[in-house]
């Protein structure tokens, strides 16, 4: 469904006011097709937890995936999930769930062909080693990462992997090869745009260059940083009010058409495509 690939567009753009809109409109598209919905209720479930994920709701976002993972009979989708529910735990310090989790995840053990999901799996281990202060073992999974991500194109990816280095190298000290990092990983984030990975890109140059005494790209790097985070805080508070949002907390049942009425957005604007899974985006990220 072309829906699936434009609200994982939006939330890598920082929307999540209209991409948790869109899922709605997904819900209610597939509410009035129930073949739509047997196929499709996985990657609604996945997108509703990578919602919950952007708006920082960490137990939704668990229990999303987890409905996902339960319903879900593909295997790149099955592993795109475990992924996410990875920096779940990663973000919510649950250092026993992440353990019962890593086999699954294993970048050596994963066999899907989508090379954007074996690169993700070394990115994940690299955070995880990177939160337990691992750094030459990060430092390993992440260049694992960037040669996979290079070779295939995955913006994201690199972008994500780049700024992650340049953070392990800050806190080894090295901070010009941080700014070596983390430069083209704010470039590459601008043209894609992701204003998440440009948010803490910032956040690294503002010090960097505060470090290297340089007041000048420290106040650049200081207004970015107040720009980006104002553009997400607005867009988090927007999103929050949202009688959408609630929908975080489906995860049993048939869609609560009742709260979500038909709009008029359900229809020529949301054509039905063959069924690509939400995977897929991230070889177009």
């Amino acid at each position: 469904m072309l829906l699936e690939h434009i609200i994982m567009c939006r939330l890598v753009m920082g929307n999540k006011t209209v991409a948790v809109q869109e899922i709605v409109q997904a819900c209610q598209l597939c509410h009035q097709h129930p073949n739509l919905m047997a196929t499709h209720r996985p990657q609604i479930h996945t997108l509703l937890g990578l919602y919950a994920m952007s708006m920082n709701c960490m137990e939704a976002a668990e229990a999303q995936f987890n409905t996902a993972l339960r319903l879900s009979t593909l295997t790149e989708l099955w592993t795109f999930i475990n992924l996410n529910l990875a920096i779940v735990y990663l973000r919510t310090n649950r250092e026993t769930d992440l353990m019962g989790l890593l086999e699954r995840i294993d970048p050596e053990r994963i066999v899907a062909n989508s090379h954007s999901l074996k690169a993700s799996a070394y990115y994940v281990r690299g955070l995880q080693s990177f939160f337990q202060t691992r750094y030459n073992e990060a430092k390993r999974y992440l260049r694992e990462t960037l040669k996979m991500a290079n070779a295939e194109d995955l913006n994201r990816l690199t972008s994500c992997s780049l700024v992650l280095l340049g953070h392990i190298f800050l806190s080894l000290g090295n901070s010009r090869e941080s700014i070596n990092m983390v430069t083209p990983a704010m470039q590459l984030a601008s043209k894609i745009p992701d204003l998440h990975v440009q948010l803490w890109a910032s956040a690294l140059l503002k010090d960097l260059y505060h470090l290297c005494g340089d007041p000048v790209r420290e106040h650049e790097g200081y207004q970015l940083h107040t720009n980006f985070s104002n553009l997400l805080l607005k867009d988090y508070f927007d999103s929050s009010q949202l009688s959408a949002h609630n929908l975080i907390q489906w995860t049993e049942g048939s869609f609560p058409i009742t709260a979500f009425p038909l709009s008029s957005a359900v229809g020529p604007g949301a054509e039905i495509y063959s069924s690509p899974t939400i995977t897929d985006v991230l070889d177009k990220a």
